[in-house]
């Protein structure tokens, strides 16, 4: 059988590559790190009075999402105290220290609550996907033993499977025709 067609997109675009470049969980603060070091930058060159502190969100949002809470609270912290350190040190203080310092702590309230809410939602959304993923398609079954295949041709009962792969839970008895076939001259009074 022919591989599946596959439409063609240029690196580094294509959906591989980033999933690739994704898949090393120990990597994550390095990446945030380095998106937030560049947008700092891109906030220093612009100067005091021309502020995009919403661009914050982007690595504090992702950092959250993929690393969790704790992280996405560092880099909400982080950020604002480095552009205050630029208000202190680098650029002339257009505003009081007062001022800056409240700016800074409104700064890192709103990015705490948004890493906070989007930490929270990516939990809700990895439990989701966990749950409709738990038994899902067409399952391999035979037609005599009802035993269920899993992905590796491996055999297995129906209840082995079934408790495996959902939070299901089997007890057994047995229906009353089968009682009566099997048990039927134990059951009679």
């Amino acid at each position: 059988m022919p591989p599946p067609l596959r439409a063609f997109s240029p690196l580094p675009f294509r959906a591989g590559f980033w999933k690739g470049a994704l898949t090393h969980t120990n990597l994550f603060p390095v990446y945030w790190g380095a998106l937030g070091f560049v947008i700092l930058i891109g906030d220093y060159v612009s100067g005091p009075s021309i502020q995009f502190p919403i661009l914050y969100l982007i690595p504090v949002s992702l950092a959250a999402w993929y690393s969790g809470y704790g992280w996405g609270l560092a880099f909400a912290v982080t950020m604002p105290l480095i552009r205050l350190y630029f208000y202190g040190i680098f650029w002339p203080v257009s505003q009081t220290v007062f001022d800056a310092s409240i700016n800074a702590v409104i700064r890192i309230l709103v990015l705490g609550g948004a890493a906070f809410l989007v930490s929270r939602t990516a939990r809700q959304t990895q439990e989701l996907a966990r749950r409709v993923n738990m038994l899902e398609g067409i399952l391999p079954v035979c037609s005599f033993c009802k035993k269920i295949r899993d992905q590796h041709g491996d055999w297995h009962s129906m209840e082995q499977f079934i408790t495996e792969h959902s939070e299901a839970q089997f007890s057994h008895g047995f229906c009353p025709e089968c009682g009566e076939r099997h048990y039927g001259e134990f059951l009679k009074p």
